[in-house]
């Protein structure tokens, strides 16, 4: 081990590499997200837009994530979540307009300066 995270070590890396490439899963969420980008994304695509940056939020990792998608993924996923912020019947509350503000904030940090 590398690093306290769990995929910080060779197993889990290459475990999480596999996955990722058996399963197609960076492929699914990203044409998911890639949903932001059509003119009327809100609406009923705001959910799927809403599950998919999670799934960002989760795995979208150095070590998790394919290295060659991850910035881009990264970046959709941050344009994604404007898409829902501006969702005004999905973000009908606060408390959900908050927790996806900090969401936001998070996908942000993770961006390469």
């Amino acid at each position: 081990m590398w690093d306290t995270n769990p995929w910080d070590n060779d197993r889990a890396a290459d475990w999480f590499a596999n996955l990722m490439h058996l399963t197609r899963f960076p492929d699914q969420i990203r044409a998911t997200l890639l949903l932001c980008e059509q003119e009327d994304a809100c609406g009923e695509n705001t959910a799927l837009l809403r599950a998919a940056v999670y799934c960002v939020l989760q795995f979208c990792r150095v070590y998790i994530w394919p290295i060659e998608h991850l910035d881009s993924d990264l970046e959709l996923a941050i344009k994604a979540t404007h898409k829902i912020l501006s969702d005004e019947r999905y973000c009908y509350s606060e408390k959900i307009t908050v927790q996806i503000q900090a969401e936001l904030k998070e996908l942000e940090l993770r961006r390469k300066i």
